[in-house]
């Protein structure tokens, strides 16, 4: 959207200038400041002072709500944020148009312009989470693709000692079965039985 159709933020400080208009209007009258002043503004001095004061007092005032009023704008964000209801009305719209074109528009959907700010905006939060959604989505695609694999791996791992566990066994009942007759090596026999009973406590 170009700056020309965001309009939010220039009515905005349409609705403030003629605010303070209205406020300041009521400073403007001399009646109401002389009346506060009955007798004094009846001298010539006095009437001179008043009028000096009231300018003043018009200028400060507007100059101090105008700052004051800016520096909420600014602390706020506003500005950024009425230009992107904007973008998001825009969208809407448009949005709307194509439907319209193809026919497949809800006969009780609600007419955008009839549409609250707090509604576009949520419309706006449900798409951020559609994507949010969408991008944990994937990452729990991949956690899954990684747990997979590590799952094959530790599965080979598991078959591979099961095959040494089988060797180790053939082992021990080649060497230390009951049908052995020649004298056994000592530590050959507690250096298996020792592997042997670590492999049988996996």
């Amino acid at each position: 959207m170009t700056n020309d159709q965001k309009i939010r933020y220039l009515r905005l400080k349409q609705v403030f200038n003629k605010a303070l208009n209205q406020s300041i209007s009521k400073l403007e009258s001399w009646e109401k400041v002389s009346s506060c002043f009955p007798r004094y503004s009846n001298t010539r001095d006095g009437s001179s002072n008043l009028v000096t004061c009231q300018r003043q007092v018009i200028e400060f005032w507007t100059e101090l709500c105008k700052r004051e009023f800016d520096e909420i704008l600014v602390e706020r964000n506003v500005k950024e944020k009425l230009d992107e209801l904007d973008d998001l009305v825009s969208e809407a719209k448009e949005r709307l148009r194509l439907s319209n074109q193809r026919g497949d528009i809800m006969k009780d959907s609600t007419p955008i312009d009839e549409l609250s700010s707090e509604k576009l905006i949520q419309g706006n939060l449900y798409k951020e989470r559609i994507i949010a959604t969408q991008q944990l989505d994937d990452r729990l695609a991949n956690i899954k693709e990684i747990n997979v694999n590590m799952q094959q791996e530790l599965n080979e791992l598991v078959a591979e000692l099961d095959n040494e566990q089988v060797e180790l066994t053939k082992l021990y009942d080649k060497y230390l079965g009951t049908a052995i007759e020649q004298p056994l090596d000592e530590t050959l026999v507690q250096g298996l039985n020792d592997m042997l009973l670590e492999l049988r406590n996996l």
